[in-house]
């Protein structure tokens, strides 16, 4: 199926993404946000619960040919005023769903992978009380 509008790529990606949320096992719920950005209480293109070192996160697709990573993850900032880390999420027209990318605060990739060492740890006994 071939979309015909740049709404309807929109559609396709959030649809891939909250797919894949459930998927993966993280959201089973996990959806596209009905409206998303016109709505006053929900602004993320992602309806999740999915969370991210204790918070929620706000999730933005861009399903675009020219990519404006600049502009959107401005747009995508935004929802830390709703309490949601922002993750924004984007592909290349026709690219490979497999081929999307996403864009996190540098110091929320390095907690994550803090938190996994930590966990790693944990499960192995190697960690000091």
């Amino acid at each position: 199926m071939k979309p015909r509008s740049a709404k309807a790529k929109g559609k396709l990606l959030e649809s891939y993404v909250a797919e894949q949320l459930r998927i993966k096992g993280l959201d089973l719920k996990a959806y596209p946000s009905h409206g998303s950005g016109s709505s006053p209480t929900e602004k993320a293109d992602i309806w999740t619960s999915t969370m991210i070192l204790g918070q929620n996160i706000g999730i933005e697709c861009k399903n675009h040919k020219t990519l404006h990573i600049p502009d959107w993850w401005e747009q995508t900032k935004k929802l830390q005023n709703l309490g949601r880390e922002p993750v924004l999420v984007y592909k290349i027209n026709h690219a490979p769903f497999g081929d999307t990318l996403c864009t996190i605060f540098l110091d929320t990739l390095l907690e994550m992978i803090k938190e996994i060492e930590r966990l790693k740890k944990l499960s192995t006994g190697k960690l000091a009380s």
